[in-house]
């Protein structure tokens, strides 16, 4: 599969997603033109609020092993503490062009309620903040419910 053409495809989910795209600072430009990943960490002292962060070291080496293994591109994540683990939620495009436009259409619904996405959902177990390797655990696929966050994302 094209690259350029996945890079395409997700710079329109991102759009539908109406992730933070201001002129001073923009993620779509950043994923558009280096391949950026955000993540978004969506609870803040118990409130739901979706703010962006640029992915940790740990966290870009398991979005790339991902990534690799599984012939996907990752254009977000969102990050969810849990009773079971960490969670992180990778929304990506796969290689399957067919799907593309049922997968956009997934997304559609984030303006008046929860977009359901497909995702890879990966559990790190119950690790500590600072990690430095995040590889153990397990993942899966799915769809996944999500809200607009302050320029990013909640899983809901």
């Amino acid at each position: 599969m094209n690259k350029k053409k996945m890079i395409k495809e997700a710079v329109k989910r991102m759009e539908i997603l109406d992730l933070l795209d201001l002129p001073e600072e923009s993620v779509i430009r950043e994923f558009k033109e280096d391949q950026i990943v955000y993540v978004s960490r969506p609870m803040n002292m118990g409130v739901m609020v979706g703010v962006l962060y640029k992915l940790s070291d740990p966290e870009r080496k398991l979005v790339r092993k991902i990534e690799k293994d599984h012939n996907i591109l990752v254009y977000h994540v969102i990050r969810n503490e849990t009773d079971i683990g960490v969670m992180y939620t990778l929304l990506y495009v796969s290689e399957n062009e067919e799907e593309w436009k049922t997968d956009r259409k997934r997304l559609k619904d984030i303006e008046t309620d929860a977009a359901h996405p497909l995702a890879y959902v990966w559990n790190t177990g119950c690790v500590e903040e600072d990690e430095e390797d995040l590889s153990e655990g397990y993942g899966e696929w799915g769809a996944v419910s999500i809200i607009k966050g302050e320029g990013g994302l909640c899983r809901i």
